[in-house]
């Protein structure tokens, strides 16, 4: 059988500049050792490059978003990017909070909520009623009479 190949589009600007922007990099060429320092010895000679780098951000965006943990990167140790990253998960789970919201105020299922984020149904009905547990204290359940008023899910 005999197909077509797919066909290929050139990127987008910006994302032609997200896929090189390694080749942008002030440490293109480096030995990669130096970003990697053993336990005890100096970030400083890696951070003196970082310093000089045109694309620092968008290597501290790749670090951060794909959850790199040792190295330095951007500039910044592991330790220094690890409240960038809680900052950065929190922010992305809230994002999709108010997704799972909107979906269940616009009338989707459960099951379908939840196949779309990757969830459990038991998640997603927790989050799509967290504006309402949000409001109690810690430990406190809804009545049967409140789970009544909840629309069929």
């Amino acid at each position: 059988m005999t197909g077509r190949l797919p066909q290929y589009r050139s990127l987008a600007t910006p994302a032609r500049f997200a896929a090189r922007w390694r080749e942008l990099a002030a440490c293109c060429g480096t030995d990669l050792d130096l970003f990697y320092p053993e336990r005890g010895q100096s970030a400083g000679p890696a951070r003196q490059v970082c310093a000089q780098c045109p694309v620092r951000q968008p290597c501290l965006d790749y670090a951060l978003s794909n959850r790199i943990a040792s190295g330095i990167w951007g500039g910044l140790t592991e330790r220094e990017r690890r409240p960038l990253q809680s900052l950065l998960v929190q922010d992305s789970r809230r994002e999709r909070d108010r997704a799972i919201v909107a979906a269940d105020a616009a009338g989707y299922t459960t099951a379908a909520i939840a196949r779309s984020f990757g969830l459990s149904q038991t998640s997603v009905t927790r989050i799509a009623r967290g504006g309402t547990d949000a409001e109690r204290p810690v430990g406190v359940q809804c009545t049967a009479e409140e789970d009544d008023d909840r629309p069929a899910s």
